[in-house]
């Protein structure tokens, strides 16, 4: 018996991990959407076959594409998944455990464990800390902002609880170092719009500090020396991402100044 329950998610060249994630919502999820944002793999070949609805929506940041995504579900609860995103046996069953009677009115949400899980045995990540997400939503009472370039793609929730759903979402982020880097080029692009967008000053004090802060913080805290080599080169590639967000909002910012100086020589 289905839940009522729409599943969103944003895709981009996803044929590969796509598959898995959808194979753990079939079957018990009322519907799934997926906004696709130019594919040329065969991902919408995937996700039209595992009877989800499939939608173009050109690419515009984190943040508008998820709630687009969930402007177009027909249901009001709703549950934000990425194509590397895997949910664990746990979690399916407390989700059909939940709606197998109505949720108080008075919830707006649940969180759940996110933890690093990677397919390659070679890659196990087995030290690494897991944090609590809020992905299950009535999105009558929580909603995603829609800012260009946004990646801040976390519901904001204007009215409601908030609890605690036991299970995992497998995040099954990498593939290669070479994709992670990938990957993160254009997100520290985004971000870097973002922020000059904002107009936020990025000081150069700032930037001196900014890697190895985030270098410890990834390798020390979040425990990645203890993923050997891998470890080390995942806490690097993660920390100069922060870094060139903030490198990249600056030198927009610097082009943005020059732009003004030579629009007031003009005039």
């Amino acid at each position: 018996m289905n839940v009522p329950v729409s599943v969103y998610y944003i895709t981009l060249n996803e044929e590969l991990r796509l598959p898995e994630s959808l194979a753990r919502v079939q079957g018990w999820a009322d519907e799934i959407i997926v906004v696709d944002s130019g594919s040329t793999d065969r991902t919408r070949d995937v996700a039209e076959a595992a009877g989800a609805r499939v939608v173009h929506h050109d690419w515009q940041g984190f943040a508008c594409q998820k709630a687009y995504a969930a402007s177009l579900c027909r249901n009001d609860w709703v549950l934000d998944l990425d194509a590397d995103e895997v949910l664990s046996d746990e979690l399916v069953n407390n989700i059909r455990a939940l709606f197998s009677e109505p949720v108080a009115p008075d919830v707006a949400g649940f969180r759940m464990r996110w933890v690093l899980s990677q397919p390659d045995p070679r890659h196990p990540f087995r030290h690494d800390k897991s944090k609590k997400i809020l992905r299950l939503y009535n999105r009558t009472m929580a909603a995603i902002k829609a800012e260009k370039h946004s990646n801040n793609d976390r519901p904001q929730v204007r009215q409601g609880q908030v609890l605690e759903l036991k299970g995992d979402v497998l995040h099954r982020t990498l593939i290669s170092l070479e994709q992670m880097e990938s990957k993160y080029c254009q997100l520290s692009t985004e971000q870097a719009h973002f922020l000059a967008g904002k107009g936020r000053k990025i000081s150069s004090a700032r930037l001196f500090v900014e890697f190895p802060v985030k270098f410890l913080k990834y390798y020390l805290m979040h425990r990645q020396i203890l993923n050997g080599w891998f470890g080390l080169s995942v806490a690097i590639t993660a920390a100069n991402r922060n870094f060139m967000r903030l490198a990249k909002a600056k030198e927009l910012q610097m082009q943005q100044e020059l732009h003004g100086k030579s629009q007031d020589f003009r005039h």
